[in-house]
């Protein structure tokens, strides 16, 4: 006689385990989506303005998987200097200026961005996780 477990229902619950797994993962896709907005929308209120093609340049890609991870990619010029429009690639040098003194916006303001957003995403997290 054999001894063990008997499940009934056992391929009925791994399909729902499978639903729930892709119910995560969209959760999960949408929640970096969205921080990645935050970063991007704090961040823009920190940019420099010239022209305001600058502003223009912001992306949030994702989120990208990347083996078991996802990634969201946030930036400015995405694409370099590959604009339709001509011009060059200039966030990075405004970005990293530590000594440019603006009349609007200031530099580090991705890293200033990234740094708001993640602040309060922490508080958000440990409020709702009670941690």
């Amino acid at each position: 006689m054999a001894s063990g477990t008997l499940l009934i229902g056992d391929d009925m619950l791994i399909n729902n385990l499978r639903v729930k797994a892709e119910e995560m993962n969209e959760k999960a896709a949408k929640a970096l989506k969205d921080a990645g907005g935050k970063i991007i929308s704090s961040s823009i209120k920190r940019t420099p303005i010239k022209t305001g093609e600058l502003r223009k340049r912001s992306f949030n890609e994702g989120p990208l998987k990347s083996g078991d991870s996802y990634v969201q990619v946030v930036g400015y010029e995405k694409f370099g200097g590959l604009w339709e429009s001509g011009g060059t690639a200039y966030a990075v040098e405004v970005h990293e200026n530590l000594e440019a003194r603006h009349s609007v916006g200031e530099s580090q303001f991705l890293k200033k961005g990234v740094e708001e957003t993640s602040a309060k995403l922490q508080a958000y997290l440990a409020k709702e996780m009670k941690i």
